[in-house]
Parts: C-alpha cells; structure tokens; sequence
C-alpha cells in the first residue's frame, strides 16, 4: 500500500531524481550567473583601479610644462607656444601664448634643442629666458658661429609662485631659428611646497 502511495505521489509531482536534477541546472545557471557577474565586476574594478593609477601618477608627476616644436622664427621676437605637449603645476598664462606661469617657488631647469641659420657672416641671436617685473634675464644663451647648426642647451633659473615668464630671441644680422623644442621642469620632483 505505502508503495503505490509513493508512486502514485512520484507520479504527481516527478521522480525525485528529476527534482534535483531540474534544482541543480537552475542552482548551476544563478552560479554561472553570479560568477560572470562577479568577473565583469573585477574586470570593471581592475580597468577602473589601472586608469585611476594612470591619472595619479600623472597627477603626481614632475612640476613642468613642454611645448611642441615651434618653427620659423626671425628678427627679435617673443616666442609664442602653440601647443603644450605636457604639463603639470605650469600653464601659458596670456592669449599670445607666450608667458609661462609656474605654480611653485624654486629651482628650474629650462631645456631647448634649436636648430637655427645664420644667413650672413656675423650674424647671431640670443635666447633669453626673463620673468616679469625683473630687470636682467634669468637665462641667457648666445646662438652663432655656423652657417646651419643645432645646439641642445640647458639652464638652471629660480622661479617664484605667480611668476610668468618668457622666452625671448634677440638678434643681430640676418639670424633665424628654424626649430626649437622648449621644456620647463622643476627641479624639486612633486615637492611643491612654496
């Protein structure tokens, strides 16, 4: 009697068999489906945590500014940077594209490699870096000697907060610079403390 109750309840609600095999395909899909979730999340968080690196890092990097290369550039001039490569804590400071503005009291190294011509024999131009408000150049650079020539210079020139400055050429005879690539770079690393 007890075993035709038992297959009669079989009959009606399915073999047990069938109920934990029909259980665990729907436990198998909400894991599968829980694991899938789970590493779209940590992909999520992985990409999220390497591009929030990404922006730190550059947040921290070195206080400094480069420009892209400028060309063509005669007679005694302001040179104007039309585009900033790269930078940090510095910015152009006027709608001429010409003043520097550093954010950061201290020591700072300028780099230029310029190729310039000197079209007569006596010929020469002068890279100046000045700040405003201050009477003599910070920096100063006398370009001549050659026909065709590239010169990769570098100077250490201090710089106050607020402070813009700019890089001028004065010539004398018939001098042009062909290119230059400019680049200011703080020489206390992130430390921006006055």
């Amino acid at each position: 009697m007890q075993t035709r109750k038992w297959r009669r309840m079989r009959a009606e609600r399915g073999s047990p068999d069938k109920q934990v095999g029909a259980r665990g395909k729907q436990l198998t899909k909400v894991l599968l489906a829980a694991q899938s979730v789970l590493v779209a999340a940590c992909l999520a968080l992985t990409l999220y945590a390497y591009w929030d690196l990404r922006q730190l890092a550059a947040s921290r990097d070195d206080v400094h500014i480069q420009f892209d290369v400028i060309s063509d550039i005669s007679g005694n001039a302001t040179l104007r940077f039309d585009h900033v490569r790269s930078s940090h804590l510095m910015h152009l400071a006027d709608e001429r594209h010409s003043k520097i503005a550093v954010r950061c009291t201290g020591p700072y190294v300028l780099y230029a490699d310029v190729c310039y011509r000197s079209l007569e024999k006596n010929a020469a131009g002068t890279l100046r870096l000045h700040a405003a408000g201050r009477r003599a150049p910070l920096w100063a650079s006398r370009l001549a000697g050659r026909r065709d020539a590239c010169e990769a210079l570098h100077a250490v020139a201090y710089l106050r907060t607020g402070e813009k400055a700019e890089l001028n050429l004065r010539v004398t005879g018939r001098f042009k610079i062909k290119n230059v690539t400019v680049g200011l770079s703080y020489l206390l690393g992130g430390r921006c403390e006055f």
